[in-house]
């Protein structure tokens, strides 16, 4: 992102970053890299289920700009209840706000960030790594050969890395997937031969994570994703 981002600003271009997938689960430098802008949502990571509420960082060099979007719970907070006809944004970030947001979805964040400070997005990054690197090399070792033929799909570089693990198998994935499913695993397919797996640092456990691994080994030897009917590829139509 650093390098995105000098490359973008020689250019004399703005960028900005979606980080819904990283918020969380990998520490992030937008001003130490001055990255212009990013955004991200609350509920993957940051634990605050589906709906809760996203986030917006702008670079304080933008504070001043005035904003495409100009939502009422944009304006400056000190005389937001005036009912002013001429809008008036908040100096900061909070100028690009739209509207109000969500109080019952803003509640879960309140207590998961709080947990967040306390363990430390390090702490939590670096068993993020370790657990990834564990279902790798448990997939390296039992499920590559023959019959099972998963493949991991994610750099092995941890510098390059997640919080998600992609197991590609040319056969029967999205069934695969299913049949994790039906155990109480939870996946996701994502086409079309990815099955996309994401132990959160926070919760999970290594066990799980070995669980897991002998929970496919298992499903392949059982011919479990054979029960299922086989989803054709879709063809695009000329």
């Amino acid at each position: 992102m650093e390098r995105l981002t000098r490359a973008a600003h020689d250019r004399g271009l703005l960028i900005g970053f979606d980080c819904c997938h990283s918020a969380g689960a990998v520490p992030h430098c937008f001003d130490d890299w001055d990255v212009d802008f990013a955004v991200w949502c609350g509920y993957k990571y940051l634990n605050a289920g589906p709906g809760s509420t996203a986030f917006l960082y702008v670079n304080r060099r933008h504070f001043g700009r005035r904003p495409h979007l100009a939502g009422w719970f944009g304006s400056d907070k000190t005389r937001q209840f005036d009912m002013s006809h001429d809008f008036v944004p908040a100096a900061e970030a909070g100028r690009w706000q739209i509207s109000s947001p969500s109080i019952l979805s803003a509640v879960p964040l309140e207590a998961s960030l709080r947990l967040f400070q306390e363990a430390g997005l390090g702490r939590l990054r670096a068993k993020s790594l370790a657990l990834t690197s564990y279902l790798i090399d448990l997939v390296d070792a039992e499920l590559a050969a023959p019959p099972y033929a998963f493949r991991v799909g994610t750099p092995r570089d941890p510098a390059r890395r997640g919080g998600h693990v992609a197991l590609e198998r040319e056969e029967r994935a999205r069934e695969v997937c299913g049949a994790l499913k039906a155990r109480g695993i939870v996946g996701n397919f994502r086409p079309p031969n990815v099955i996309r797996l994401a132990p959160a640092a926070f919760f999970n456990t290594f066990h799980e994570v070995w669980r897991t691994a002998a929970a496919l080994k298992e499903i392949i030897d059982r011919g479990e994703h054979l029960a299922a009917p086989l989803r054709q590829k879709s063809r695009a139509k000329r």
